[in-house]
């Protein structure tokens, strides 16, 4: 009980010090800190949600910070705290770095990263062995919060009637796309993907292709989506890609299609065939026509 309550004072200790105007003595408080979440010493936070709350703000406050170095390592603690974090704690922690990521007036790269990082950190099934319970609860937190507001717009916890926040994966009017919050998904759907629901993985699927097919999308963000369809194929139930291979085939077969949308249609054929080809295999007689068809081969077949 002793060794809580010195660990209690010098995390309220070190948290005070956030606000000092000395750049080197914050940085230094959130490495200290760091050696504290790092330690056995601090397992009593997921039992203490009042210490694990305020650290929680402390570290929200400092991602805001003027100072690249103390945002770094204000997101080095993030991966830890989360870990140590009461479940009634974790999911408000990931509601506010979502709402930061819809901000236009900070660089929301860091709350996406935050994001990444605590997902990559939190407990997530591994192949071939059921999920453990603190997997699942992780899993239940990044559910609530986060598949939501990937995929589409959510109510606001405002609570104000037609009050709306715009999902991750929405164009911003003004800054396109987000790549950052491709990734968000692609680290969801890594660490997570066994256990999503088919309900998810559609509407994670839905947003996905949205901007695969989106004239509008620029290389990054479309390289980066690509890369997320090929990750969530691996989690798909025979049924949902048997139905994703008959929308991608109706797609192919319009006329009112444009280049760019074939050319990334294409393209989102060929990184799922590397990816997942035991999955995939059965349905390339089905879209191989379309391929050859794009690049002058209609005929390849007769040449053998």
């Amino acid at each position: 009980m002793a060794d809580r309550q010195i660990t209690q004072q010098t995390i309220f200790s070190l948290l005070a010090k956030l606000d000092d105007p000395d750049a080197d003595l914050r940085y230094m408080s959130l490495n200290d800190l760091y050696g504290i979440l790092t330690n056995p010493n601090s397992s009593f936070l997921s039992h203490d949600r009042g210490t694990s709350t305020k650290l929680a703000e402390g570290l929200l406050k400092a991602l805001d910070d003027q100072h690249g170095d103390v945002q770094n390592q204000a997101l080095k603690c993030l991966g830890p705290l989360a870990v140590r974090l009461p479940f009634e704690s974790l999911t408000p922690l990931l509601e506010q770095l979502a709402n930061l990521t819809a901000s236009q007036t900070i660089d929301t790269s860091i709350p996406n990263t935050a994001l990444r990082v605590i997902v990559d950190t939190l407990p997530h099934p591994q192949t071939g062995q059921p999920a453990s319970q603190n997997a699942t609860a992780a899993y239940s937190a990044v559910s609530k919060v986060l598949v939501p507001r990937l995929t589409g717009p959510t109510p606001s916890a405002s609570g104000r009637r037609d009050s709306i926040v715009k999902g991750m994966m929405e164009k911003d009017p003004s800054k396109g796309f987000s790549s950052d919050a491709i990734d968000v998904l692609i680290k969801v759907v890594t660490c997570f993907g066994p256990l999503l629901q088919e309900s998810e993985l559609v509407a994670l699927q839905a947003s996905v292709m949205a901007i695969i097919q989106n004239d509008t999308a620029g290389t990054v963000v479309t390289k980066r989506a690509l890369t997320a369809i090929s990750a969530l194929v691996l989690h798909f139930s025979d049924s949902q890609l048997n139905g994703f291979v008959s929308d991608l085939s109706a797609t192919l077969s319009s006329s009112k299609i444009s280049m760019v949308q074939r050319r990334h249609l294409i393209a989102a054929i060929g990184v799922i065939a590397r990816t997942a080809p035991a999955k995939f295999g059965p349905h390339l007689d089905t879209l191989a026509p379309f391929i050859f068809s794009a690049v002058g081969e209609d005929d390849i077949s007769k040449g053998n």
